[in-house]
C-alpha cells in the first residue's frame, strides 16, 4: 500500500544572514520601529538581489525626503545597486549631506 503524505509548505523566517541590515539616520528614523533617538534605528528585511531602490520603496520612505547618501558596506552607493543577503545598507536625509560624494565615486 502507498501512503501519499500531504506536504505543507512552511514559510521559513529568514536568518540575519539572508537579511539586510538597514540603517536609517537623521529623519528618515522616522520609518524605524522605534524611532526614539536613543535607540537603534535598525530594520531587517529579505531583499537579496533587490535594489536600494525597491528597498527604499518597501520600507515607505519618500524618495524626496532621501538624500544622496547611500551606503553599502561602508562604500558610496547608487540607488539601482542591488543587494545580497547579509549587506548593510545605511541611508541618510536630504537634510544630512556629507562631502563624501566628492572624493570618491558611486558603485553601481
Amino acid at each position: 500500500m502507498i501512503c501519499w503524505r500531504r506536504t505543507l509548505k512552511v514559510r521559513r523566517q529568514p536568518t540575519n544572514m539572508e537579511q539586510i541590515e538597514i540603517h536609517l539616520y537623521g529623519k528618515l528614523r522616522c520609518y524605524a520601529p522605534n524611532s526614539d533617538p536613543r535607540s537603534d534605528s535598525i530594520l531587517r528585511h529579505a531583499g537579496e538581489g533587490k535594489t536600494i531602490a525597491w528597498m527604499v520603496e518597501k520600507i515607505g520612505i519618500d524618495k524626496r525626503d532621501l538624500g544622496a547618501n547611500i551606503f553599502v558596506n561602508g562604500e558610496y552607493s547608487d540607488i539601482e545597486r542591488v543587494l545580497h543577503a547579509g549587506d548593510r545598507l545605511a541611508l541618510f536625509p536630504d537634510d544630512m549631506q556629507l562631502l563624501y560624494k566628492w572624493y570618491f565615486a558611486r558603485r553601481k
